[in-house]
């Protein structure tokens, strides 16, 4: 397989105000309200048109049940791939990180494609914990979820989607959380979903002696670390969906992207779990 043709979009579907400390970081400062941008992104390997994730819907449903949402002139994800000059109908696979609301909208526009999901995020997606209900726009709030009546594939494990891109666990934010590897010209991208929110996140805090900056929004501190040291094992770049720095460039791989050190040590932040 070539991965001379494989190219990677950002597609920002609007911007969510989040308190720093109750979502984005661990031990982060309570109060300050962070703009962050909620990205999805188009994949073409030159034979496959992917979708990862689908983004938020309009505004208002967004700020009804959510969070204060803006556009921002951010169209929807699939009125950005008409703009780029892509029918919604060529996409040919949606693979969904996760099923929260802010990553799976819109889901249904993609009318030819596969819908692939880690089973174990099915499952939960559709019997959330209480405190899950708004993630995962249970029945009890009064509004339908965009994946109700879709019919997924399941994936368990590490899995290839097609030549060049795989999923793997990465359950912590989510209980089936998936990430995607996207094989390039420059090395390996891990499309990571939401077990990174930021590039902040993967960086060290060392007043804490940290390797990582961990977000909140854990539904499992153990698990969302040990995906955090997979990731890193595996990256030579990453995508959060919930990067602005993400935004500055319109393709990946670019000319002169820097890529990373895998698994490089931190003096007095160690790495906690051996043989990853």
């Amino acid at each position: 397989m070539s991965v001379e043709k494989t190219r990677i979009y950002p597609i920002n579907t609007g911007w969510v105000v989040l308190d720093h400390a109750v979502y984005l970081f661990n031990k982060g400062t309570p109060g300050k309200n962070v703009d962050i941008p909620n990205i999805c992104f188009y994949v073409d390997t030159g034979e496959h048109k992917l979708m990862i994730d689908t983004g938020l819907p309009d505004a208002e449903r967004a700020t009804k049940y959510h969070h204060d949402c803006t556009k921002r002139g951010c169209p929807e994800s699939p009125d950005a791939l008409k703009a780029m000059g892509v029918d919604p109908d060529e996409i040919d696979i949606c693979i969904f990180t996760h099923l929260h609301w802010d990553h799976c909208h819109n889901m249904k526009k993609f009318r030819n494609a596969r819908y692939i999901a880690s089973q174990t995020e099915i499952q939960w997606a559709h019997n959330p914990l209480p405190p899950y209900y708004r993630s995962y726009e249970a029945p009890i709030l009064g509004v339908e979820a965009p994946f109700v009546g879709c019919q997924f594939e399941v994936v368990e494990g590490e899995t290839e989607i097609v030549p060049g891109v795989h999923v793997f666990p990465t359950p912590g934010h989510s209980p089936g959380h998936i990430a995607v590897q996207v094989e390039t010209t420059v090395g390996s991208c891990v499309v990571v979903g939401d077990a990174i929110l930021t590039f902040r996140n993967f960086e060290p805090k060392t007043e804490e002696h940290w390797r990582y900056w961990v977000q909140t929004r854990l539904m499992n501190q153990i698990d969302g670390w040990k995906s955090m040291e997979e990731i890193d094992r595996r990256a030579d770049f990453i995508l959060p969906f919930h990067e602005e720095r993400v935004l500055e460039h319109p393709v990946y791989p670019y000319a002169g992207i820097p890529l990373r050190e895998k698994r490089k040590p931190i003096p007095g932040a160690p790495f906690y779990f051996t043989g990853i």
